[in-house]
């Protein structure tokens, strides 16, 4: 599994930090989903995602279209990515209008900083006794 191109990163019991390394081909797009899934369906109660999306992000409409359908999931409390890239805004944004929960759960920020801080809007204290540092340098 080396050469994937994406990390899941469990932080807490109710947060994960998902690390794009590079753009994923089709086949990575489809496993990512399928990982996504099984860790919302084992999860003891609703997860946060953070994702760094710096190096690589999903492109595919079908795989945006499919991922926001996980906003409905029972397990999904919320989101945020983070990232300058202008394309990634344009995907996030797609990904937003297609999500089941239309609430502001789920929102793109330029930094990693930002996006900590929306989720802490989102539950505080979830991000609490995390060393950035040294999970975003990764």
């Amino acid at each position: 599994m080396s050469s994937s191109p994406f990390t899941f990163s469990k932080l807490s019991g109710k947060l994960v930090l998902i690390t794009w390394l590079k753009t994923p081909d089709k086949t990575a797009e489809d496993d990512y989903l399928k990982q996504l899934g099984e860790l919302l369906d084992q999860a003891e109660h609703p997860l946060y995602f953070i994702s760094d999306i710096r190096k690589g992000r999903i492109i595919g409409m079908s795989s945006i279209q499919k991922l926001s359908v996980f906003t409905a999931h029972k397990n999904w409390a919320g989101s945020t990515a983070f990232s300058k890239d202008p394309v990634s805004k344009i995907l996030l944004n797609s990904f937003k209008a297609l999500s089941a929960k239309s609430d502001s759960r789920n929102e793109m920020h330029t930094t990693p900083e930002e996006a900590i801080g929306f989720i802490e809007t989102l539950e505080p204290g979830v991000t609490k006794d995390i060393d950035w540092d040294t999970v975003l340098t990764k």
